[in-house]
């Protein structure tokens, strides 16, 4: 349960609104989502804001840079809710043990895709950056983004368990 937890309070930190399209989710898990939810609400402006403090954008820049900035946002949440379907499914599965090699098939197919689709979007947004801010400043967001994926992954890395 502490693995899940943390991923899932991670993923808040990340991506405001990640589990906005969220189905219902069972009464086991309505506790963490409701706190996922308060968190993501607590960190959106600050996450905002540590942007905007690193990239240091003039006026003119800043009104081009947040439209792209929030479309980029609203992508990582759709891709971080598909990831945490995908890590509660594992864990189900693991916790059940009903991890059989079908199902471990399945959920690295579908966690290897939304790693591509995250891989899109960042190239994606940062074509998008790129003619509308310096690219310096273009190549320091990826860096931020990269940072914060890292610490997903990492997070991802010690708290899922490994198969046997």
């Amino acid at each position: 349960m502490k693995a899940r937890t943390v991923i899932l309070l991670i993923a808040a930190l990340l991506a405001p609104g990640a589990l906005a399209k969220q189905a219902q989710p069972s009464p086991e898990d309505e506790p963490l989502y409701a706190g996922m939810r308060l968190l993501q609400a607590q960190t959106a402006e600050d996450k905002r804001a540590f942007v905007s403090a690193q990239l240091q954008l003039d006026e003119a820049q800043a009104a081009k840079f947040w439209p792209i900035f929030e479309a980029h946002q609203q992508g990582l949440a759709e891709l971080n809710r598909r990831r945490l379907d995908n890590v509660l499914a594992y864990a189900r599965a693991w916790n059940d043990d009903s991890l059989d090699d079908a199902t471990a098939a399945r959920l690295a197919e579908q966690a290897l895709s939304i790693e591509e689709d995250e891989t899109s979007l960042l190239k994606h947004t940062y074509r998008k950056l790129k003619g509308v801010i310096p690219a310096t400043r273009a190549v320091r967001y990826l860096q931020l983004a990269n940072t914060f994926r890292a610490v997903v992954r990492y997070e991802q890395a010690v708290n899922v368990p490994l198969l046997p």
